[in-house]
């Protein structure tokens, strides 16, 4: 009995660690982190995947402003962008069977089974995914669309470096 209770305990321990906040980084081996795609000289698709929709939308500005700035450009205009949510993880469901039996002469048996359905996922966490892509510039404008380089990769500080 101990044993599936330390089982069903050490998941739940599990999940309370993934829902904290992601690393930034690439995503190299990993579904979190940011992936990017030159399109043209100018022009950047970008996608950051992380546990929540505004830690994924700050991490691709965040991304994109380095691109700008990697790349000798002080603006960056956003010209499409669409997240994924991966949906809530299911809670974790569980059954339990007991079986009474008996026989000639051996005595009575009594098994109890436990089984939980769904660990990994709710282990695993959400995930959301913002893509956006942008066209990098020299120059700032009123549209909201706009983004300064060095003001993004100022103000938006991830909580862990990988």
């Amino acid at each position: 009995m101990k044993r599936p209770l330390l089982t069903l305990f050490a998941a739940f321990a599990l999940t309370a660690c993934a829902t904290g906040p992601s690393a930034y980084g690439p995503a190299l081996g990993s579904d979190l982190g940011f992936r990017n795609t030159k399109i043209e000289n100018d022009r950047f698709r970008v996608s950051y995947t992380a546990r929540t929709a505004d830690e994924a939308h700050s991490f691709a500005l965040l991304r994109a402003a380095q691109i700008a700035e990697a790349e000798g450009y002080s603006h960056f205009k956003v010209i499409g962008g669409q997240a994924f949510d991966n949906g809530q993880r299911p809670p974790i469901s569980s059954n339990i069977g007991i079986g009474i039996g008996g026989g000639y002469g051996r005595g009575s048996r009594t098994h109890l089974g436990l089984g939980v359905h769904d660990v990994a996922r709710v282990i695993e966490g959400s995930k959301v995914t913002e893509n956006i892509e942008i066209i990098l510039q020299n120059s700032g404008s009123r549209d909201p669309n706009v983004y300064d380089a060095k003001s993004v990769a100022a103000n938006i500080r991830p909580a862990v470096f990988k």
